[in-house]
């Protein structure tokens, strides 16, 4: 290495080893910026870079972005020159040493994203050359220190912690004039006069998670060159109506989600670029955007009446919309007819609303559409859209509606994910399905559906094979493992779903070659015949659930095999014989074996005979398939003699005929 190196930049070039022989350092002495950032560095902070740390000229360290362990080593104290050290998205622990407040060179200190405890020293005060700080998400406890207020170089403050506690006065802020962005996440509460003007004018306000209400602070309204501002999570209940959006018009990010504020927002006109006014009680009708908007999110408020107005009306020139989240409010009406005036939508969300009506011509006219969800509406008809052309179409979620005739087929087929679920579709599954081989979601339960699943589902490679999934952090639920559950990544879960349905034959094995799946749930139908060995190939299944349905046999023992499985469910079928032993078999309720006479073993009862119900296991398929065709005979002469004795009697005796379908017509009217 070249002995008069000044500046060694290696970020992003996964390296794993930070620990060079010492005869490979000689360059040391003449370094001034090391970056080693974002590579996969995952021991303590290196030995070479503090053993001979006061002949050595370094000035800018920046390590972020690894997985160093263990503690700041106070050698970093003989680094007089060292005016960056960034240090943040590690494991690092420990105390931040008080120390530290020595090194007055110092401008850029980021200690953010590790795992720190303790309490902020005071002696950051000292570092009066300060320019950034952030030692924000770590486990520090206790107060913030009044001596922050002395750092009059400081542009940037990022502190936060979930442990953090106390009361922020004008003292905090007293000689920061140069402050331009504010970031503070923690439980601490202000005490500051409603007259105070800050020494600073900010560019950016981040107080989530604080205790800043309930009132909107009037102190903030002095910043006259916002470009965010974010006050999520900090209990605010009421702001100053129109001079309030008067004052956030120009602002880029506007964030007040997951407050209490309530207002009439019918009149307002919203001109940011990204809104988060999500989980509020904001009210009245939905508010105005503006051309700007790229980004809104108004879900889980109490909006009510029609969305014509918001989306039925030109804009001046083209609209920048590309996420809308409407959800979880009181909407109500048709959805208008009109999205050709927003084909850039790439997430439209309006589920959990009283929508109405069937859905309109018009939404097959998006172009980049990602997401579409409608579900729990009262929307109704045909779903007979033709999605085919919306080639980045993924997700799309219409379940818990009164949508009716065969299930939507006109999807493209990079789909991922279909939640038709709680709807009126019948008819057979589709074979078109088994085209949209990206699928690693359908969920068709609770409709009408009859008929065999089709042979054609292993042509599902999303759910077979270990194709990579899309990640979109959004709010879903999915009924899994019994329960309905909230998912907030549909790419980390595969899932089929034909539960509650009307389908019949066998379970095919092709649905059991779907090895990628998480859950499966083919309940509550009329499946029959027995449960295929190859169940036990599915070695990624974490729910299965066949209960209710017409299946026989034994359990086939491949499935003790399935080491991930966490909910089981059997009951009521016919099936016979031990349940095969496993660790997750045994540790089932027994409920989830129940309404199967013929079965025993822990968690039943113990088998009295080991082939009084389900034969010997080592019998052959043979052996049990004349078994079940002596029984089938046996059963049709049975029925036959009964027949006849019955039938023969009614055709050769007339009156006795007349009565016996007398009798038939009186038990047919006490059902209805």
């Amino acid at each position: 290495m070249h002995a008069s190196l000044l500046e060694l930049r290696l970020s992003s070039c996964h390296l794993t080893n930070i620990f060079p022989s010492t005869k490979h350092v000689s360059f040391a002495n003449s370094l001034v910026t090391l970056d080693l950032s974002a590579n996969t560095f995952d021991s303590e902070l290196p030995a070479w870079l503090f053993d001979h740390a006061s002949d050595m000229n370094i000035s800018h360290i920046d390590l972020s972005f690894n997985f160093l362990q263990g503690q700041i080593p106070k050698s970093l104290l003989s680094l007089r020159k060292l005016e960056t050290l960034k240090l943040s998205n590690n494991e690092l622990n420990g105390s931040i040493p008080d120390w530290l407040g020595q090194h007055g060179n110092l401008k850029y200190l980021n200690l953010a994203e590790n795992l720190f405890h303790g309490s902020i020293p005071s002696s950051l005060g000292n570092l009066s050359s300060l320019v950034e700080l952030s030692i924000g998400s770590n486990f520090m406890t206790g107060n913030i220190p009044t001596t922050i207020g002395k750092l009059f170089n400081l542009k940037s403050l990022f502190i936060g912690g979930n442990s953090l506690s106390g009361v922020l006065t004008k003292k905090h802020f007293s000689n920061l004039s140069n402050l331009e962005a504010l970031v503070l996440s923690a439980p601490v509460s202000f005490d500051i006069d409603s007259k105070w003007i800050p020494p600073f004018q900010l560019n950016g306000i981040s107080l989530s998670n604080t205790i800043l209400g309930p009132k909107f602070p009037a102190w903030i309204y002095t910043q006259k060159s916002l470009e965010y501002l974010e006050v999520p999570n900090s209990r605010l209940s009421s702001i100053d109506g129109d001079i309030f959006w008067r004052f956030v018009a120009n602002i880029t990010q506007l964030n007040l989600s997951h407050n209490n504020i309530s207002a009439d927002l019918s009149n307002v006109m919203l001109n940011s670029d990204l809104i988060f006014m999500d989980h509020n009680m904001f009210r009245g009708g939905l508010p105005h955007i503006s051309a700007n908007v790229i980004y809104l999110d108004l879900s889980h408020n109490s909006f009510f009446g029609t969305i014509s107005h918001l989306f039925c009306h030109k804009l001046g020139r083209e609209n920048s919309l590309d996420y809308l989240d409407i959800s979880s409010n009181l909407l109500t009406g048709e959805i208008p007819d009109c999205w050709e005036y927003w084909k850039g939508l790439s997430f439209l969300f309006m589920g959990n609303n009283m929508l109405t009506g069937e859905v309109p011509p018009s939404m097959d006219s998006f172009i980049d559409l990602i997401i579409l969800d409608l579900h729990n509406n009262s929307l109704s008809g045909n779903f007979s859209l033709d999605l085919s052309n919306i080639t980045n179409l993924e997700f799309i979620n219409i379940g818990e509606n009164n949508f009716s005739g065969p299930v939507p087929v006109k999807m493209p087929h990079a789909m991922e994910v279909m939640i038709l679920r709680s709807n009126q579709f019948e008819g057979n599954i589709p074979s078109q399905l088994c085209s949209i081989s990206s699928l690693i979601q359908l969920v068709l339960s609770h409709n009408k559906l009859s008929g065999p699943i089709p042979k054609c589902i292993s042509n599902f490679t999303g759910m077979g094979g270990a194709k990579k999934t899309s990640h979109y952090p959004f709010e879903f639920n999915l009924y899994n493992k019994g329960q309905d559950l909230e998912y907030l990544d549909y790419g980390l879960l595969r899932t089929l779903d034909l539960s509650d349905n009307n389908l019949s034959d066998e379970i095919p094995r092709q649905v059991f070659s779907l090895v990628q799946l998480k859950s499966l749930n083919l309940s509550r139908n009329h499946f029959t015949g027995k449960i295929a060995r190859e169940v036990g190939d599915m070695n990624n299944l974490e729910s299965l659930d066949l209960s209710s349905n017409k299946l026989v046999g034994e359990i086939p023992d491949t499935i003790s095999g399935l080491s991930f499985l966490s909910f089981l469910n059997l009951s009521s079928n016919y099936l016979v014989g031990q349940i095969p032993v496993g660790t997750q078999l045994q540790s089932f309720d027994a409920s989830f074996y129940d309404g199967n006479p013929g079965l025993c073993g822990a968690p039943l009862p113990i088998c009295i005979e080991s082939n009084k119900y389900g034969g010997n296991n080592d019998i052959d398929d043979d052996d049990d398939d004349s078994f079940t065709q002596s029984l089938y005979f046996g059963l049709g002469v049975g029925f036959a003699v009964g027949f006849w004795s019955l039938c023969g009697s009614l055709f050769l005796n007339k009156p006795w005929r007349h009565n016996y379908f007398r009798f038939l017509n009186r038990v047919a009217d006490q059902f209805h």
